[in-house]
Parts: structure tokens; sequence; C-alpha cells
């Protein structure tokens, strides 16, 4: 073998690792004791290391909850924009396609719990987050009720906005897979449908 063979393009660095554990201590720590209220001394206490190796890759406090945040933002945004609905989709399969929309949203936020309660449910990420969500799933409502999928007298972005207030409250409680499924098809059949039982 030769001695000056390259290193594996799949072996991970060691500092790569380490950044790694070190976001995960963080995430772990801001979920249970808030952003406020979290110290560099008691990330590094979660993981076993020295503040000096947590100022190696971050310069702050502040920027591994940013850093954290901003990665879950991006991750959402892009789920929400594999989630326009086609136009041409059989009108018998559209309550079915929103529910889909909803069950991804719930299981994106089960996937990592620590990370949902820093970028969904907590102060201070979680407000812009959900602004952005709502304004994600507006742009696709909009561009499915011009495609004369959904009625367009409501405005999109007042849909968008229901859209996330209900995931929020169905996500609050941590459902498993089961649940998360059937509260789905509830969020999808209410949005789709409403409430009202119309008089015959």
């Amino acid at each position: 073998m030769d001695k000056q063979e390259k290193p594996r393009a799949d072996v991970v660095s060691k500092g790569t690792l380490t950044h790694a554990k070190l976001r995960k201590a963080a995430a772990a720590v801001f979920a249970k004791r808030g952003f406020h209220a979290t110290k560099v001394s008691d990330i590094v206490q979660q993981l076993g290391v020295s503040q000096p190796t947590f100022y190696n890759y971050f310069v702050s406090k502040e920027a591994a909850y940013e850093e954290l945040v901003q990665e879950f933002r991006r991750r959402l945004q892009a789920l929400t924009l594999t989630l326009l609905i086609a136009p041409d989709i059989p009108s018998a399969e559209v309550v079915d396609r929103v529910a889909l929309s909803f069950r991804k949203f719930l299981d994106f936020l089960a996937d990592d719990p620590d990370l949902t309660e820093i970028g969904f449910f907590q102060p201070p990420g979680c407000t812009p987050t959900k602004v952005g969500m709502a304004t994600w799933i507006a742009t696709n409502i909009a561009q499915e009720q011009q495609s004369g999928l959904f009625r367009d007298e409501v405005a999109a972005g007042q849909i968008g906005k229901c859209f996330v207030g209900m995931i929020d409250q169905m996500a609050r409680d941590r459902p498993d897979a089961a649940t998360r499924a059937t509260l789905a098809q509830g969020c999808a059949r209410l949005l789709c449908n409403g409430v009202w039982a119309k008089p015959t």
C-alpha cells in the first residue's frame, strides 16, 4: 500500500465529530434550561470537555444557539418546499395529500425533540421560526390557489398561519407515530372541510 495514500472521504475528522457532539450537547442544554438560563459551562459540563474546546468551535453561546436554530429553520423550509401539491391531483386524494403534509411536519418535529424545543417551542427562536413557516406554507397555498386546487377567498397568509397553529398544538404533546397519523388526518379534514355540519 502506498504510504502517501490519501485519507478516505468517508472518514469523519475528529474536529467534525467534536463539533457535532458540542451541537448535540448544546441543543440538549438549551432545550432543558432555555436560552437565557444556559451558560457555556453548562454545555461543556454536559459533554465533559473544557470551555476552550467550546470556543474552538463557537465564538459564543449565542453563536451556538443561532447555528442550531438556523439549521432547524433551513431543514423546515426545505421540507415545506417538497409539500406543494400538484394541480392535477384527483379530487378524491386532496384531503389525504393535505394529511400527508401535516404528518410530515409532525414527524419532522418529533425527529429531534431538543432541536424542536429550541427552534419551534421556546423563545427567542420560536417566533421567527413560526413566522417563516407560515410564510413558506402560504407560498405553497398561493400556488395551489392559482392552480384552482383551493378556493382563493381566504388569503394564503391566513391559511398558512392556521396551518402552523394547528401543527404547534398537535406537536406539543409529543405524540407517537400512530397518533401523529391520526392527528394529521383530523387536521386535514378540519382545514379542507371545516367543522360545520351543513344542513341537508
